[in-house]
């Protein structure tokens, strides 16, 4: 059987500490039908310089500065491969990445996801994971929780790999809003959307990347509003093909979002759709949705003490709260550095 063509698209924007990381990522996995373009997004650091280390394995496009969208959308009109692979500059893949997803491939997917490492900024495993996906998140499981719900759970632009024929349908992308957002929110409309529940990814925690910027309140506004435009296209997307969405809104059975909604309500943040939002109302709303989440059962425990603790949090504890969720990791750090001091 012929393996499916993979192109590895990195855009990359000021990331010099972190890109040669991401390419080396890519090339040691020794693919044979391996694409891989890289696109420097008018850095100002010495991102380009990295980059050029690795030509000629590595297409190299530079250009003037034209934002994240304009970098993908230059990457995958170079890219010639069956599957696509966004990764991020200073994310990473497992050296089993792509032979993985060559081997589950079928044209038939709009795309293929799976699991992601969490990391620091200086490559620590911090204990988490992206997804916690399961043997039973299934390709049926996935169309019936779009189908009751409009939306699935899905990663990050690193755990996904799509289908050149679905790329081709939105790109290049006028949508200016994250490039996986925008892809993962309407895949299902176009194919089946098949889940590896394998970690085969690494995902980069540290304080430039968009996780990172939901702890501010500002950050949290911008992202349920971004989020709330997906949802927009994808209702466009649906009367194009004279598709069906349920009538609900998706926000209410997305945990991250439920999350969002009630950190930015705590805090007394208005954002699209905040006057229907209550803290009690998002509390019952994320319980129920534990309960149809596939997740293991301490992941779920962590996350329903999470919700209990900020919805019926004083106003005044929640920004501490929130910047603690946020940095605990480093704190832990910083305690286990000061143990070992004392201890010397």
């Amino acid at each position: 059987m012929r393996l499916p063509k993979i192109s590895v698209i990195i855009p990359c924007y000021n990331y010099a500490r972190y890109v040669g990381q991401a390419i080396d990522s890519v090339l040691v996995q020794r693919y044979p039908a391996l694409d891989l373009v890289v696109v420097n997004d008018g850095s100002t650091d010495d991102s380009l310089a990295v980059i050029r280390r690795h030509a000629p394995r590595a297409k190299i496009i530079d250009q003037p500065n034209r934002g994240h969208v304009a970098a993908c959308n230059a990457g995958f009109a170079a890219s010639t491969g069956d599957v696509v692979l966004f990764l991020d500059a200073d994310d990473l893949l497992e050296p089993s990445a792509l032979i993985k997803v060559a081997q589950a491939w079928s044209p038939e997917l709009s795309k293929i996801q799976f699991d992601l490492t969490v990391i620091d900024a200086d490559g620590n495993d911090l204990g988490r994971r992206f997804g916690h996906f399961r043997a039973n998140f299934t390709v049926q499981r996935v169309r019936e929780d779009f189908r009751r719900t409009g939306t699935y759970r899905w990663p990050v632009t690193t755990g996904n790999a799509y289908s050149r024929w679905f790329v081709s349908l939105l790109f290049p992308q006028a949508f200016e809003g994250p490039v996986d957002g925008y892809l993962n929110t309407i895949a299902p409309l176009y194919g089946d959307v098949l889940t590896l529940p394998e970690t085969l990814g690494r995902y980069r925690l540290h304080d430039r990347n968009l996780s990172w910027k939901t702890r501010t309140s500002k950050g949290l506004v911008d992202t349920i509003a971004k989020r709330r435009k997906e949802l927009t296209e994808l209702r466009h997307h649906a009367e194009r093909l004279g598709a069906t969405l349920p009538d609900v809104d998706a926000l209410d059975h997305e945990l991250p979002f439920l999350n969002f909604r009630l950190m930015a309500r705590k805090l007394g943040n208005s954002y699209p759709g905040w006057d229907g939002d209550r803290p009690l109302r998002l509390l019952a709303k994320a319980f129920m949705q534990l309960r149809h989440e596939g997740l293991p059962t301490k992941i779920k425990a962590t996350h329903a003490v999470w919700f209990l603790v900020l919805a019926m949090m004083p106003k005044q504890f929640v920004s501490p709260m929130i910047k603690f969720r946020f940095e605990r990791e480093q704190w832990k750090r910083s305690c286990k550095s000061g143990l070992r001091r004392r201890e010397a």
